[in-house]
């Protein structure tokens, strides 16, 4: 009998949560609100604007969150208000939150001179996520927004939007290092303008991708500031996935582009190291580009690029230029860059190649390895640098004009191609089709 008495707390606990309490509702409080201060105070590319009144309250193991007025702001001055934040946080036993969130009043845009562009009305939501102790990190998060509608104030545009989905799913989390997989995903996105004309278009997109010792904290600093420097050691793994159909986009000077299907992988490793490794693996059809500074000779509205290095220096990702170059930085890291595959076609010109190069410092190029390339309608690609580049692209167009002399003419139903074995030695004499072109390239690395 004393037995059960002593077990029969532990089964109530067990039956039901725990009472919530004026303390750790206010620690909620308090960490919500610091979060939102720190962004406000940083100015960042996305930043809040200002810091709303958090209310958090206690009730039955749960503590109800209401975040009214949130407004979120970007650099040039665009800013979305949430008229309100509301729903639930659940301790963790980790000391974690999960936290289920709604926005019962959908969002308010503004532009980036102050005047209200609209409102977006969301027919269906559920946004569910976890955060670490000190809101600093992302956990998980299953958010999920569908059937939404841009609803424009006198002057704007349309906009819609089927389905979105973000999907944040974790295999470990240690000292900040986070390891799992991450997708997203949007149907039917469409943005007009006041006359009707589709801005923005993108009728599928999937990105789907995972890292292995992801630093949180790093990561949020890049998506909030876009410096790279965070970028520095963000993880030791990362792969990316992505599959677009159906874009299209109109910018402002008049430019227009548009892709039927792309597809492709990114994998980056040894991102914590002193060198790293990638693997890039990118296919598409259907791309169209028009606009100033455009020729069509030179868009590769078809594509296929298999390409592998390794022993790469850090500041390729990172966005450190080196005063010196690539090529000595490449030479000092000792880095390896396989073209197993490339394939640039359009109606005028083809481009087909492999190759596989290594740099070392002990080349005074820098480099060494070997290349078949096959060339398609090589006038078409002069006259598009003329095109494109003006007096700019002078010396490259003279070089190429050099460089398809030295080519074996092959007829074909499609039009005469110029194929090319390059060789680069180790001590950096450089041949086309065996004959010496180490001055063309010299003068060619030079002058571009």
């Amino acid at each position: 009998m004393n037995k059960a008495l002593l077990l029969f707390p532990l089964l109530l606990s067990l039956a039901g949560p725990a009472m919530a309490s004026p303390e750790q509702a206010a620690s909620l409080k308090e960490m919500l609100t610091h979060r939102l201060s720190e962004s406000a105070i940083s100015r960042d590319r996305l930043h809040v604007e200002r810091v709303p009144d958090v209310a958090v309250t206690g009730r039955a193991g749960l503590y109800q969150i209401r975040i009214p007025k949130l407004r979120l702001a970007a650099a040039d001055g665009w800013m979305a208000e949430v008229p309100l934040v509301e729903g639930e946080g659940t301790p963790q036993p980790d000391g974690s939150w999960r936290l289920k969130l709604r926005l019962p009043q959908g969002v308010t845009l503004y532009g980036g001179n102050g005047f209200r562009l609209g409102d977006i009305a969301l027919g269906r939501q559920n946004l569910t996520m976890a955060i670490s102790a000190d809101g600093r990190s992302l956990l998980s998060a299953d958010l999920e927004l569908g059937e939404g509608t841009f609803i424009p104030a006198m002057g704007a545009g349309t906009g819609s939007l089927s389905a979105l989905r973000l999907a944040l799913t974790p295999r470990a989390m240690k000292d900040g290092l986070w390891s799992g997989r991450v997708s997203f995903a949007i149907d039917g996105l469409s943005l007009k303008d006041p006359m009707g004309v589709d801005r923005l278009s993108v009728q599928r997109l999937r990105l789907e991708g995972g890292a292995d010792g992801l630093d949180m904290r790093r990561m949020g600093d890049f998506l909030a500031s876009g410096d790279r420097v965070h970028l520095d050691r963000l993880a030791r793994i990362a792969d990316l996935s992505a599959d677009i159909e159906g874009f299209r986009q109109v910018r402002d000077d008049g430019t227009r582009s548009a892709l039927r299907t792309g597809k492709g992988k990114l994998t980056l490793s040894g991102l914590t190291a002193a060198r790293a490794a990638l693997a890039l693996d990118w296919t598409h059809d259907g791309l169209d580009h028009t606009g100033p500074g455009t020729a069509p000779g030179l868009l590769p509205v078809q594509a296929q690029i298999m390409v592998n290095g390794a022993a790469l220096p850090k500041a390729l990702l990172t966005g450190a230029k080196p005063s010196e170059g690539w090529i000595p930085l490449l030479a000092a890291s000792g880095s390896t860059v396989k073209l197993s595959r490339l394939f640039l076609a359009n109606p005028q010109s083809t481009i087909l190649g492999q190759g596989d190069f290594r740099f070392s410092p002990a080349n005074a190029s820098g480099a060494a390895g070997q290349a078949e390339l096959s060339l398609r309608g090589v006038d078409k690609i002069i006259a598009g640098i003329n095109q494109a580049m003006g007096a700019r692209g002078a010396a490259l167009a003279i070089g190429l004009y050099a460089v398809q002399g030295l080519g074996r003419v092959e007829p074909g139903r499609q039009g005469t191609t110029h194929q090319y074995s390059l060789t680069i030695t180790p001590q950096g004499q450089v041949t086309l089709n065996g004959t010496d072109a180490t001055s063309l390239f010299k003068g060619l690395m030079v002058r571009n």
